[in-house]
């Protein structure tokens, strides 16, 4: 073979690999998108399995009357409720002479809403 014939056979195979490499770069990016998104459509299948039983569950009367006590502290007529406090949770301080809870803090009260807003926008912080 001569010099000429093994760059003739070298051009033709750089221009099919520029040809080609696109095309199939494009396939493997729409199977791996297409992997995508048969998992989503199995996530969302299994989610609407879960949103079908717990629908199963709200049409019964026994599921909704123990969400209802459960949830919002519903009772028949006739019942008592009791809630329970955290016998390990302290106990603020009570002023004797006037009933008050003494506040821990000489933080005007405002700078205590502020606190407390940004305490309650903390997800790291402890409750």
């Amino acid at each position: 073979m001569t010099t000429r014939r093994w760059v003739v056979l070298g051009s033709l195979t750089v221009l099919l690999a520029v040809m080609l490499v696109p095309t199939g770069k494009s396939w493997y990016d729409q199977r791996q998108r297409l992997a995508g998104l048969h998992e989503q459509v199995s996530a969302q299948e299994a989610n609407v399995e879960d949103l079908r039983r717990e629908r199963a569950l709200w049409e019964t009367d026994e599921y909704v009357e123990a969400q209802a006590r459960k949830r919002l502290k519903f009772v028949m007529p006739g019942e008592r409720s009791y809630t329970v406090i955290d016998p390990e949770a302290d106990a603020p301080e009570v002023d004797p002479e006037t009933g008050a809870v003494t506040a821990p803090s000489t933080q005007p009260w405002y700078e205590q809403v502020s606190s407390s807003v940004s305490a309650a926008d903390d997800p790291t912080s402890p409750q």
